[in-house]
């Protein structure tokens, strides 16, 4: 008994030893990214539910690179990483006071768009008239960081569309702006234009920043005007345009002719001008008339309107017949061919004069041919074939005697002569 008393008596002293030993850490936390803005990543090490503590540490792999240090005991902890920190190759594992180690964590760097590029245009107040040429001038904000952007875009936003290309995409060099120009054709062309650029990452490949604020464009195509003659007071040309735009300038132009007759401008209640009639005009020329507004600092054209013919008021405008075009074209044709005609006159004429001359000159010389053979036969040739004669003598003056003239008969100098030669005698 004395033994059994002993027993309990040392297990008594000793449970709380024991209790000590069987002492576990707190359960691990759990590490999560919640956010990424720009190039910092943001992590949370949560304790479980009913754990808490007043320090949290952040290791990289089994080194403490931060930690997060509380007054009373929480129950969670953020930790930033930046730059190098935020890489794939790097893992990370959180704690809170003496408790077990989280599970690893590998960040992910989510790389969000660029930012979005400034786009102005000229003119400024986005007011055009149909045939004029708008200019976008589209620019990236600078960041050394970030390769410069390879393309630009520019965009037209309908509604309910992401927005459709209207100019090639501008292909940039180390810059970071870019110019286009778009020619307005109609009423069409306006609404909302964005730009955009194009980055290029070795991780993601191509990026699109996000577009710019929208600039509007109105594109103002006034209504057509209309031109009638009228002669009610007198006989004029009226030309009237929009109730919307009074006080325009109203120009009257001749069908085919570039530069206007003449050019009005309506008073301030006014949306109409009046053109005398021409004191000489053609018999059934058209005319035409367009007028123009001021909006801003920029001009808006109307259309030409309907082009009317103006008849001949006998007794009081002087008419002269009007040329249309097949005159024109009957005109150009015949002078064509009475030029073709003349030249081939003048050719023939020319032909026909130095074939005559060369006739002529032909039977000049033949007559003097003939002339000087007719001289020629008609001269009288007279030979005289007068002998020597020679003496042979005796045999012993025959030696000296032979071969010599005799002295008895006369011996001519000139043997042979004509009459045409007397002088000679």
């Amino acid at each position: 008994m004395l033994f059994c008393g002993y027993f309990l008596t040392a297990l008594i002293i000793l449970k709380p030893h024991f209790s000590a030993a069987e002492y576990s850490a707190p359960p691990a936390p759990t590490l999560t990214q919640t956010a990424t803005r720009g190039s910092s990543v943001k992590l949370l090490c949560q304790a479980p539910e009913g754990y808490g503590g007043l320090v949290f540490k952040l290791f990289k792999m089994r080194q403490q690179i931060d930690k997060v240090e509380n007054s009373t005991k929480q129950k969670r902890a953020f930790f930033i990483l930046r730059g190098k920190d935020t890489e794939k190759e790097n893992l990370y594992c959180c704690q809170y006071d003496s408790s077990m180690i989280s599970s690893y964590l590998q960040p992910e760097q989510k790389v969000g768009p660029p930012p979005s590029p400034e786009l102005v245009v000229e003119p400024s107040s986005g007011n055009v008239s149909p045939g004029e040429t708008l200019s976008f001038h589209c620019q990236a904000p600078p960041d050394r960081q970030k390769p410069s952007p390879e393309a630009f875009l520019l965009l037209r936003r309908a509604k309910g569309t992401p927005g459709s290309m209207v100019a090639p995409a501008q292909l940039v060099s180390q810059s970071h702006e870019a110019y286009f120009s778009v020619k307005a054709k109609g009423r069409e062309d306006g609404g909302d234009y964005v730009c955009l650029y194009q980055l290029k990452s070795q991780k993601t490949g191509q990026v699109n920043s996000t577009a710019s604020q929208p600039v509007h464009i109105t594109v103002i195509e006034l209504p057509v005007p209309t031109l009638s003659l009228s002669r009610s007071e007198g006989e004029f040309l009226e030309c009237v345009g929009s109730p919307s735009y009074p006080q325009g300038y109203f120009s009257l132009f001749r069908v085919g002719v570039l530069s206007p007759e003449a050019t009005h401008q309506a008073s301030l209640i006014q949306h109409s001008a009046r053109f005398p009639i021409p004191i000489r005009y053609e018999h059934g020329a058209q005319y035409q008339c367009q007028y123009s507004v001021s909006l801003g600092n920029t001009k808006a054209y109307s259309k030409m309107s309907s082009p009317i013919t103006i008849p001949c008021i006998t007794g009081y405008h002087l008419c002269t017949s009007s040329s249309t075009g097949s005159t024109d074209l009957a005109l150009i044709v015949g002078s064509v061919s009475a030029g073709v005609l003349f030249l081939m006159v003048v050719a023939i004429l020319g032909f026909a004069v130095h074939r005559h001359l060369k006739n002529m000159s032909e039977r000049r010389r033949q007559r003097d041919q003939e002339k000087f053979w007719q001289n020629v036969h008609s001269r009288d040739h007279i030979v005289d074939l007068t002998l020597q004669r020679v003496d042979i003598g005796t045999e012993e003056n025959g030696q000296m005697l032979r071969g010599r003239p005799s002295f008895s008969e006369p011996i001519y100098d000139y043997p042979m002569a004509t009459f045409k030669n007397a002088s000679v005698f």
